[in-house]
């Protein structure tokens, strides 16, 4: 299995440098063949490793991360004194401060640095399976870029340079190569982020920056901590089997301070919502499957260290109150991938919120949201950049009767946000699970457990009302033309679109399967003890809750005719007109239905403060 790590490490970062040297021609092959190679190892790795693998490496690589994070440390330094950003320079400072501090320490013995379990496997199959499509994809988008042939193959080095970075950082245990992967991650986002090079572009990469290395500050804190108290080695490892000792709280809730950053939770949402001016596969990789799945993946490999305790608490109230505020900001969003934004800050929320509780069925619905979220986020901002590129739209505005000009890609739009939306999807059951889960939160936190329901509640139907008013202005028709002529697409469009499509209904079709043959061996793993899943008498059961299947088999059949008949199936000889209005044709906007956050939108921030303030006192006091 070494060989196939070490691939996914090396693979990518060779791939990136090829790019830059070889011809167009010959890149698009290599894209494509990475891409499969590298997603076929990640599901050959987590279908045949049973046990977890751990790499270790020689000393001097341990020096060698050392002169990388001062070397990485002094280019945000040129960064800030080039764009003259104060944030920036203050954040480098205190980083660089930091990692001298460490330089000057005796080493700590040297143990494994990486450890590949089952968690770690589960995110390699997320990274490299999602990033992949989104590298071919990208083919075709940057054709249509309008930048020199040197900054397209640039763009597409970063990404593959950028799936390396993600695979290392997933499989480290030790947190000193762990902080150099994450900070490497921050770099990759402020370089796509400022691809195009624009005001706006450069303006919000750089708050990218100072925003991530507030992240990468909680996680030096974390280790300068452990160093200076002597507790051994500073590894995800060895800080799970100390955690409970007394006052060893403190770099956990670090840790899970970066994973909230990077996250995008508030207060720090602002780089995530910045992202959108990027091209359309930036949005992509940094909302489905890489920079942002790095928040609930920590919280997952805390979580038996989290669980029970008052800092899982205040993660979960927190993330309970983001998980309500993203969705009511989403209500007055009218750019599509500020909608797609908004939502995915929310159903992060979600996803670590459940990670944060630690029990095996919010662990699931952890999982199955970062999994079918990813794929159906995926194929959203896809579908945002064929719209962009094919029928020049970005306002939900523009969008009123797409279903007549692209009948099929508003078919795989609706499909994308119904896959968020209704069973038997993923996303739909991780919801369910999360209510369901809430309720053992309830009954040992009565007031916060009350509060966290009605968010989850509140924000759901939110978030659905937000989708399907999109979707009624998707499937619009004026009813003068019953000719429904599916439009021309790329090749490699249809192509990136139809696998996704593959992929989220074989999800769907196989649940069940799913959760007791993969995902329960990553929570069993992850909280080192046995978990129950199996299906019986028409029923999935997972630690101490059923769910019924036959519900979700029906709608499995249903909801596809449904769909295929709302967008293709049309009445003749009809008059049709809007409804209540006499027959006058009414044009709106679709941010009129709703009504305006921005005068409350910094109240959201400095709640948001005030719950990073609380996640720290409760364990310093």
């Amino acid at each position: 299995m070494y060989p196939f790590i070490i691939a996914l490490f090396a693979g990518p970062v060779i791939v990136s440098g090829l790019l830059f040297i070889l011809p167009k021609s010959i890149s698009r092959i290599l894209i494509i063949t990475a891409a499969v190679v590298f997603s076929s190892i990640s599901v050959y790795l987590i279908t045949r490793t049973d046990q977890s693998l751990q790499i270790a490496v020689p000393a001097f690589m341990h020096q060698a991360v050392v002169i990388a994070d001062l070397a990485l440390l002094l280019f945000f330094g040129w960064i800030a004194y080039r764009r003259k950003n104060l944030l920036v320079g203050i954040m480098t400072i205190l980083q660089l401060a930091g990692t001298i501090w460490l330089m000057n320490q005796p080493a700590e013995s040297a143990g494994f640095v990486f450890n590949i379990d089952k968690l770690c496997l589960f995110m390699f199959l997320l990274i490299n399976v999602i990033s992949g499509i989104i590298a071919v994809y990208s083919i075709r988008y940057m054709e249509e870029e309008p930048c020199s042939g040197l900054r397209k193959k640039y763009f597409m080095s970063v990404i593959f340079w950028f799936i390396a970075v993600m695979n290392l950082v997933v499989a480290s245990d030790n947190l000193e190569f762990f902080f150099l992967f994450f900070e490497l991650t921050t770099l990759a986002s402020f370089l796509l982020i400022g691809f195009r090079r624009d005001e706006i572009s450069v303006k919000n990469s750089l708050t990218a920056l100072w925003m991530n290395q507030a992240g990468g500050i909680a996680i030096l804190a974390a280790i300068i901590f452990l160093r200076y108290n002597n507790a051994g080695e500073a590894s995800f490892t060895h800080l799970l089997q100390i955690a409970a000792q007394p006052g060893f709280m403190l770099p956990v809730a670090l840790l899970a301070v970066a994973a909230l950053v990077k996250g995008a939770q508030m207060p720090f949402s602002k780089w995530l919502l910045g992202a959108m001016v990027a091209p359309t596969p930036v949005s992509a990789l940094l909302h489905s499957s890489t920079m942002v799945k790095i928040a609930p993946f920590v919280i997952l490999r805390l979580s038996p260290a989290l669980q029970g305790t008052a800092v899982s608490t205040v993660i979960i109230a927190f993330t309970g109150f983001v998980f309500a505020a993203a969705a009511f900001s989403a209500l007055s969003q009218d750019v599509f991938k500020r909608i797609l934004a908004y939502s995915t800050v929310a159903l992060l929320a979600l996803m670590i919120m459940m990670a944060a509780a630690g029990t095996p069925v919010t662990m699931a619905a952890a999982l199955i949201l970062m999994l079918f979220h990813g794929l159906s986020k995926c194929l959203l901002f896809l579908n945002a950049g064929i719209m962009e590129r094919e029928f020049h739209l970005k306002q939900s505005t523009d969008m009123d009767r797409l279903a007549e000009r692209g009948p099929v890609t508003s078919f795989i739009i609706t499909f994308g946000f119904l896959s968020l939306l209704l069973p038997p999807f993923g996303a739909f059951i991780g919801k369910w699970f999360s209510i369901e889960s809430m309720g053992g939160f309830a009954q040992t936190s009565k007031i916060a457990g009350a509060l966290v329901i009605a968010a989850i509640a509140m924000g759901g139907a939110m978030l659905s009302l937000l989708y399907f008013k999109v979707i009624g202005v998707l499937i619009a028709r004026n009813g003068n033309d019953d000719r429904a002529k599916p439009e021309h697409i790329h090749p490699i469009y249809r192509f990136t679109n139809y696998i996704l499509l593959v992929l989220i209904v074989a999800g769907m079709g196989g649940l069940s399967y799913l959760v007791t043959e993969f995902l329960a061996p990553v929570i069993a793993a992850t909280l080192q003890q046995p978990v129950t899943a199996f299906t019986s008498h028409g029923s999935l059961h997972i630690g101490n809750m059923s769910m019924p299947l036959l519900p979700l088999a029906i709608a499995f059949f249903l909801l596809p005719v449904v769909l295929y008949a709302a967008m293709f199936i049309r009445f003749k000889k009809v008059d049709r007109v809007k409804e209540y209005m006499c027959g006058e044709k009414v044009n709106y906007s679709f941010s009129s239905y709703y009504f305006s956050v921005e005068k409350i939108t910094p109240w959201f921030t400095v709640a948001g403060i005030l719950f990073f303030i609380t996640l720290l006192a409760v364990v310093i006091l």
